[in-house]
């Protein structure tokens, strides 16, 4: 009983309460500068970040604290969810102030991407991916043979972006042990611009997802999808941005981010910001997310619904 009550090391707490606290803000709520270490979020009756301290404040509620603290307040999770929420990203745990305060609403200058040594195999991806998630397997290998998907040393997926000339800009890692909690996060020096994405220039929609997963679940649900899709590596607009400025035919944008309070908090601003130059359309999942609703669907734990590969067809 007492091992299941320990769901974290103290090094994984320790690193949940690292999180940039300004920059996590930013990527979920519209942060203003109201003083010289001071960061209001509007709606949260006189919120206020401390980047230097990397603390909070809610004053007309009389409640504050680090990191974890801030996601339960500002997304009604409990701190088991919280914590699980905060490992799951990759922001800088070292918060360097003045190029970060500088920084707040801009993309960073980033060095060169080294992406993680591949697998001789792809078997334990496909098996993650396609039994235990649910995603098709079609879709699937289309994503490897595209060099945007493969599995890494460690047993581990690996989601590339690209740039126009096809060189790897951005690629996230998804843990694929069902045992225990599974590692997520971005490779170092990623650039969220060129996020993992599906691309259809003949296209003018585009749909908008907050990760890899599941923008594959979507098309998974809606076989022959033929449009557009992005994953935005979360909530921020950065990757959308970049793909609009280099997809001008887009006329169409469709957000499918999570059925849960932060995915709803995001999209409203999202139509809000985009409204204007878009004709705007917003689909959530039934459940928390679609992936959810693929496994929620099928028995992907109890069988297995794809055919084995060789690896030398997918060209290692």
């Amino acid at each position: 009983m007492a091992y299941e009550k320990r769901r974290f090391t103290d090094e994984q707490i320790q690193s949940a309460n690292s999180v940039n606290i300004l920059e996590y803000a930013s990527q979920y709520f519209d942060v203003k500068r109201v003083g010289v270490n001071s960061y209001k979020i509007e709606g949260y009756g006189g919120l206020h970040i401390n980047p230097v301290i990397n603390k909070w404040n809610c004053f007309s509620q009389n409640k504050g604290g680090g990191p974890i603290q801030f996601v339960m307040f500002t997304e009604n999770k409990s701190w088991v969810e919280s914590v699980k929420q905060l490992l799951g990203l990759t922001f800088s745990n070292t918060f360097n102030y003045q190029k970060d305060i500088k920084n707040v609403k801009k993309e960073d200058t980033k060095g060169k991407l080294v992406l993680p040594k591949k697998n001789n195999t792809y078997k334990h991806m496909i098996a993650y991916l396609i039994q235990t998630r649910g995603i098709d397997k079609d879709i699937v290998y289309q994503f490897i043979k595209d060099k945007k998907l493969y599995e890494d040393k460690y047993k581990n997926c690996v989601f590339v972006g690209h740039d126009k000339d096809g060189n790897a800009k951005y690629a996230s890692i998804r843990g694929t042990n069902t045992n225990t909690e599974r590692f997520r996060g971005e490779v170092k020096n990623s650039n969220k611009a060129y996020s993992f994405n599906f691309l259809k220039r003949n296209s003018d929609r585009l749909y908008a997802f907050e990760s890899p997963i599941e923008l594959m679940s979507y098309m998974s649900i809606n076989k022959g999808f033929n449009h557009n899709a992005i994953s935005l590596a979360g909530v921020s607009d950065i990757a959308l941005k970049k793909f609009l400025r280099d997809n001008k035919n887009i006329e169409t944008i469709r957000f499918c981010l999570n059925n849960d309070q932060a995915g709803k908090k995001a999209t409203k601003s999202l139509v809000e910001k985009y409204k204007c130059d878009y004709s705007i359309e917003v689909e959530y999942p039934l459940l928390k997310d679609f992936n959810e609703d693929i496994v929620s669907s099928k028995h992907v734990n109890n069988e297995k619904n794809y055919e084995e590969v060789e690896d030398e067809e997918l060209e290692i």
